[in-house]
């Protein structure tokens, strides 16, 4: 049998390295990654838009899962789902098998979320591949919001001679904790997907077919036997088995479909405020979403492929950025909250509900908007009205102060505000997000709903200006009060100024959007006296100074890499350079010159002017910040200097994905000498990857949305045709121009 063809990918590709390979479903090659078992830390998280998901990992088994409302951290499940028995043989198709079971000679992992393809050696009769798969389509949030997987089991008979086979496939069901007080009862379903499962109260757990196979459902037997024939179900051990019997005919490939499906519409975000899943408005039951989801696979999974074809077809962009950009997705399936009801009632969510997204759920679960900063491009371009409904969580919770708080919850909860911390740049931040959602479509529906509050938040930041210089600064209270969170900073700072600065100039283009000619001259008074500040306090020659207090006399001529974070969102949001064009220029060669240098994993996050390593405060002083390491890579972009941001971005990933195995398990720190990673799992900044794209091809929110970048893969997932120059070269390199003071 020709591989290439047959297989679900070329399994004759290298592993762990970056290639194009054949796949089926796409019509040229594709960029990615083959894994053998033990090449990741876990796999694709099966699940979408706020579902919960399980972690299909790379050896085979079943890992971390949140589909029964356990979200931080997740269950553990570490589980052989799948094997297959020929001739009283019988293959568990995992490395890990349970005890009595054969393994795979080899096995094959191709990730590319929302889809894990798998292909099995078993040095026997019968071939298996398997895609699963769960909807998540750009643009689509209602069919991304659908809590199922499918598993498209491929069976290739190898022989001249017909092959009985039986297929088993098993989930475990909830544990005490997850279904609560309700009683676990067992169902059988005969519908349009037949199969077996399980209610308790009004959630459920399906696991069915809608293919004509003789099927055989029961519950779980711990030990391994599940994966011989179904055992009659028992509460003490809850879950589903099913067995399929076929019989191949000789040479035959045959494709088995089945179907998981949850329902657990109503989660506990603390012991006094619980919440209902956004999915529950469309469905009623479990039988619904597997029915649903059974009778519509097809052009689902055909919208999914549409998407990822358009992302794989952006040739200026190399092999290694095009897999990463449909990879770093899979943050949403594992972080994100979607309620369309609160539990006491709020009668402040809308009809969209509240969608927010954990930093992590194992690391730090809390929603905040320096995360949201981070990562939360990719739901401004692709669920916009996602992107508002958060925004209006932070809005309900801002103080009559004008102040924004951090964060808006605290594991599965989405209310209790932070407060105080990093509350010098929270405001700032406020009016980066809801700018991005205005540019997008520029919707004076957007403007008008979030711009009071922006003002306030100006306003609010405004007056922590203590000496008058228009620049909000950083005090000595003990809570941390920039991105960098325990690294003493003092006065005025280029990091937290220069968003500033970005901010004053969104605030006034709003205003003047608006018609409020009085805030229009405000914001441009404080930017103009906040301009002078900078550049008279803060630039030391070849760099912009870390702090500098006035007051003290105390400041810090580290460079940090990210100093010119300003200057980025400046180019991300359409406006005029915030700083002197020469400046850029010579700010970015000191980075590259330092910071660039001094890793071999990414760009550091601070050196000093001589080389050294400033070690005030480890690892955040010495360490690298996997979002602040893109942030600068894209800022050289827009820069002009393509080459060292290709180059910095991948030292990044290749670190992260390759050497540290954490292709589907970002991090949030890693040490700048060895690579290792020293902090985080499942953080969602890693998706400022998405602001690459738009940097080489030096386009900004609006017109990346409105006829670029973002537009062509809304219509690929659409199923339109690209605008023309979608596949342009490399931009050269070149000095940045065309936005002089």
């Amino acid at each position: 049998m020709d591989q290439k063809t047959t297989y679900l990918f070329d399994v004759a590709a290298p592993r762990k390295q970056w290639r194009e390979f054949t796949a089926a479903g796409f019509s040229r090659p594709v960029p990615g990654i083959i894994f053998d078992p033990a090449g990741a830390r876990c796999g694709i998280p099966l699940g979408g838009l706020g579902t919960g998901c399980v972690d299909l990992n790379t050896d085979g088994r079943l890992g971390r899962s949140s589909l029964f409302n356990s979200f931080a951290p997740p269950r553990e499940l570490n589980f052989s789902f799948l094997a297959l028995t020929v001739a009283n043989h019988t293959w568990a198709l995992s490395s890990s098998p349970p005890p009595g079971l054969d393994r795979p000679r080899a096995m094959s992992y191709w990730g590319h979320y929302p889809v894990a393809d798998i292909e099995y050696d078993l040095a026997g009769p019968v071939g298996v591949g398997l895609r699963a798969w769960s909807p998540f389509i750009l643009g689509d949030a209602e069919s991304s919001n659908t809590p199922a997987v499918i598993f498209e089991v491929h069976l290739r008979n190898c022989t001249a001679a017909a092959q009985a086979c039986r297929l088993t496939l098993a989930f475990p069901g909830p544990t005490p904790e997850e279904r609560g007080p309700n009683a676990l009862e067992f169902q059988l379903y005969d519908g349009a997907v037949r199969g077996g499962g399980m209610t308790w109260g009004e959630a459920g757990l399906l696991l069915g077919t809608p293919d004509a196979v003789q099927l055989h459902a029961g519950g779980l037997e711990t030990a391994g036997r599940h994966f011989v024939a179904p055992v009659p179900f028992e509460t003490s051990r809850p879950g589903v088995t099913l067995a399929a019997d076929l019989e191949l005919a000789a040479s035959e490939h045959r494709l088995v479909r089945f179907v998981l499906a949850w329902y657990c519409p109503r989660w506990a975000g603390s012991t006094s405020h619980h919440y209902r899943h956004a999915y529950a408005r469309r469905f009623r039951s479990v039988q619904e979403v597997a029915e649903f989801v059974a009778g519509r696979h097809t052009r689902l999974l055909e919208r999914v492929f549409q998407w990822q074809s358009r992302v794989y077809a952006l040739e200026n962009l190399p092999v290694w950025l095009r897999d990463q950009l449909v990879n770093i997705l899979h943050t949403i399936a594992k972080d994100s909250f979607w309620a369309c009801q609160s539990i006491p009632a709020e009668d402040w969510y809308g009809q969209t509900g509240i969608f927010a997204l954990t930093e992590s759920p194992r690391t730090t679960p809390h929603v905040c908007n320096p995360s949201d900063w981070y990562g939360g491009l990719p739901i401004v371009f692709f669920f916009p009205e996602l992107a508002a409904s958060l925004l209006r969580a932070y809005v309900h919770f801002q103080l009559p102060t004008g102040e924004i708080p951090l964060g808006i919850g605290q594991g599965a909860d989405l209310a209790n505000p932070v407060y105080r911390t990093l509350h010098t740049l929270n405001g700032i931040i406020f009016v980066h997000l809801v700018d991005r959602l205005w540019q997008r479509d520029r919707d004076r529906a957007t403007l008008l709903e979030f711009y009071p509050s922006v003002k306030r938040a100006i306003q609010f930041t405004q007056g922590l200006d203590r000496d008058s210089d228009a620049l909000p600064d950083l005090d000595p209270d003990p809570a941390p009060n920039q991105f960098y969170g325990k690294w003493t900073w003092r006065g005025t700072s280029i990091h937290v100024n220069g968003l500033w600065l970005a901010a004053l100039a969104m605030a006034q283009r709003m205003a003047h959007g608006i018609g409020d000619r009085a805030f229009v001259a405000d914001c441009a008074l404080w930017q103009k006296v906040a301009d002078q500040s900078v550049e008279e306090k803060l630039w030391a020659g070849g760099h912009y100074l870390l702090f500098k207090d006035c007051a003290t006399g105390e400041q810090s001529d580290t460079v940090l890499a990210n100093q010119l974070a300003g200057q980025l969102c400046a180019d991300l949001h359409g406006l005029a350079a915030i700083f002197p064009r020469e400046r850029i220029a010579a700010t970015l060669d000191s980075v590259l010159r330092l910071c660039g240098r001094a890793s071999r994993y990414g760009i550091a996050n601070a050196l000093r002017p001589d080389g050294s390593w400033d070690r005030a405060a480890p690892p955040q002083s010495d360490g690298i910040f996997t979002g602040e390491s893109v942030a600068v890579s894209a800022t050289l972009a827009y820069a002009g200097k393509t080459k060292a941001a290709l180059t910095t971005a991948h030292a990044l990933l290749e670190d992260i994905v390759i050497g540290q195995a954490a292709a589907w398990d970002m991090p949030n720190i890693l040490n700048a000498d060895t690579g290792a990673i020293l902090h985080g799992t499942d953080f969602y900044q890693m998706m400022i990857l998405w602001l690459l794209p738009l940097a080489i091809a030096g386009e900004d929110i609006h017109r990346a949305c409105s006829q670029g970048v973002i537009w062509n893969l809304l219509a690929a997932a659409k199923g339109q045709e690209p605008q023309a120059g979608e596949t342009s070269t490399f931009p050269r390199e070149s000095p940045p121009e065309g936005k002089v003071r």
